[in-house]
């Protein structure tokens, strides 16, 4: 699924749409840990995170991630925002906690099925 459709599918607000957002998403990693992304994340994965760091987003490009989903409502700094666009990486934020967004999106996922 794309990832403008699912954020709209989540209510989610992608904050720099021309970064990404027509990519597709095939998998859906969830949590903090840098050293569990590296392990987990590929090329069409949704990263949903609290993490709302410049380091997120060099891991991000590195691992060509489509997007990334911050959840609480969380507001991204500037130069956050600057740097997801300038990698190419979609930033998302949903107004919901992470148990609520990733609900949402097994809801997306387990009807596109």
């Amino acid at each position: 699924m794309r990832i403008e459709v699912l954020a709209e599918k989540i209510g989610a607000k992608i904050i720099n749409p021309a970064a990404g957002a027509s990519r597709p998403v095939e998998r859906v990693y969830a949590g903090d840990r840098m050293s569990d992304l590296l392990n987990q994340a590929s090329a069409s994965t949704l990263v949903v995170t609290n993490l709302a760091t410049s380091q997120l987003i060099r891991v991000a490009s590195l691992m060509d991630l489509p997007a990334i989903c911050l959840v609480n409502g969380v507001i991204p700094e500037p130069a956050l925002v600057a740097a997801a666009s300038e990698s190419g990486t979609a930033l998302m934020v949903s107004p919901f906690d992470m148990f609520e967004t990733c609900g949402r999106l097994y809801e997306c996922v387990r009807n596109e099925r």
